[in-house]
């Protein structure tokens, strides 16, 4: 196992379901329930909520499978479209921007709907909204705070006017119903009232706002860890978390060294346009960390100012080792892309040590060696039996060699795969009947559960150019 600390037994931070409803290739409602179903596999991929509040259990590991365009990525996307348009929100007249399935006939005009319901700090929350292109036409936010569902409060858009109604647990107090509904009042039709209750300052929703905004975190297929290298340079565990990672992995690297370069950084600023350097100065002057990520290539950098208000450039090489056992420093951009998507996952895999964050990962094979896709899910599972790790990892990928019931439990494998509609939808492994002796990854191929492609006749190709 990556780590052996030991951060407790129960979490506090779940994700129990998604909904999503008429966005992109999802035309109809769509529930991905991470509530695990009974099974005597893996019976320690479960995650408990604490006491005191709600006892809840959900899964640590969802995987999704399904042809080309048939909604993985776009499962991803709502989840990511509903973060942002909370943590972001939408400024001025600016349009929502939601993407609602366009193979229906009434579909562009009817709502997006979008729905969480999750666990932080011993309450269960539902928190959900419907929109428009260019309003938020309805919003609702309920709790459990020990064991009965209570409203927090409802939101309704009339006639381009918001309209909220709040339950006694969030106004407790005439003072403090008076302060919500002015925040309501200045709330606009485009805006969701929890982001803006947030920019308020009102503390009895910040909570499940920080939830959103530090706790789901998204990763796409060429995301970049932006602060690895500073990280690298101020947390001595983690730098070695990389190197052990990296060497089990067996990609020839048996550790990193970390470089800081006055010239190098000067030489970087020198190729960037003329605005281009005014911006990164003026990021690096409001930055308190006082450090930019730049990317080129395969090359990463921080550029900082350091304590002398003078430019340098941090950077690392990758250290292999000879045959007669001396070390020699490798630049990043001569190691696989391989090797960078891994350096870029691994950060992912270390959070999950201590955090209890949920990871949406899209893509986790691209670029990645079947038997390194298993490594990573195998070091998350074991840290989730030892209960060192709190969190959960939500992915997609084609990668087959994780269709194996030793490793995943089967409520943990999704496919996803289009109706006769058009309309993609979720179907867990656990809804079908399989024989404890099926091969899983077999079956998947040969279309026992669905979500694959079916291809057409080669020959076709050359038929009608002949």
């Amino acid at each position: 196992m990556i780590g052996s600390a030991n951060y407790g037994k129960e979490e506090k931070q779940m994700l129990l379901q998604f909904v999503v409803e008429n966005f992109r290739s999802f035309q109809k409602e769509t529930i991905l329930n991470l509530t695990p179903a009974k099974s005597r596999i893996h019976p320690d991929h479960v995650l408990i909520s604490e006491k005191p509040g709600p006892k809840v259990r959900a899964l640590p590991l969802a995987v999704f499978y399904g042809a080309n365009a048939a909604g993985k990525s776009n499962l991803i996307r709502a989840i990511d479209f509903a973060r942002n348009i909370i943590i972001e929100g939408r400024r001025g007249e600016s349009v929502i921007g939601t993407v609602p399935f366009r193979l229906g006939e009434n579909n562009i005009d009817s709502l997006s709907r979008f729905e969480f319901v999750l666990i932080h700090d011993g309450v269960l929350y539902t928190y959900g909204f419907a929109l428009t292109a260019r309003e938020v036409a309805e919003e609702w936010l309920f709790a459990t705070f020990e064991r009965r569902e209570v409203r927090l409060f409802e939101r309704l858009t009339k006639e381009g006017k918001t309209h909220v109604e709040f339950g006694n647990r969030l106004a407790s107090n005439r003072e403090e119903s008076r302060r919500l509904r002015f925040v309501a009042e200045g709330t606009r039709p485009n805006q969701l009232f929890l982001t803006e209750a947030n920019d308020r300052n009102v503390e009895a929703l910040k909570r499940l706002f920080i939830w959103f905004r530090d706790h789901l975190v998204i990763i796409w297929p060429d995301a970049q860890y932006s602060r690895l290298i500073l990280r690298a340079y101020e947390d001595k565990y983690f730098k070695d978390f990389l190197s052990t990672y990296l060497n089990i992995a067996d990609t020839g690297i048996q550790g990193l060294e970390l470089k800081s370069m006055k010239m190098e950084a000067e030489h970087l600023m020198n190729q960037l346009p003329e605005e281009g350097r005014k911006q990164l100065l003026e990021k690096l002057n409001i930055d308190p960390d006082h450090s930019v990520f730049l990317s080129r290539d395969k090359m990463s950098f921080m550029i900082q100012k350091d304590s002398n208000d003078e430019i340098r450039g941090l950077t690392f090489m990758t250290q292999h080792k000879k045959p007669d056992g001396s070390v020699v420093s490798f630049d990043p951009i001569d190691e696989s892309d391989g090797t960078h998507r891994m350096l870029h996952m691994a950060p992912a895999l270390f959070e999950l040590q201590t955090s209890d964050k949920v990871f949406v990962i899209d893509e986790l094979d691209r670029s990645m060696h079947p038997l390194l896709c298993r490594l990573f899910v195998k070091a998350f599972l074991q840290s989730i039996m030892n209960r060192s790790s709190r969190g959960q990892i939500l992915l997609t990928t084609h990668e087959t060699s994780l269709l194996d019931l030793e490793i995943v439990r089967r409520d943990e494998i999704w496919f996803v795969e289009k109706d006769e509609e058009c309309s993609s939808r979720l179907t867990s492994l656990a809804e079908f009947k399989v024989r404890k002796d099926l091969s899983i990854d077999k079956g998947y191929l040969n279309g026992r559960f669905g979500a694959i492609p079916f291809l057409g006749d080669v020959r076709e190709l050359y038929n009608k150019s002949s």
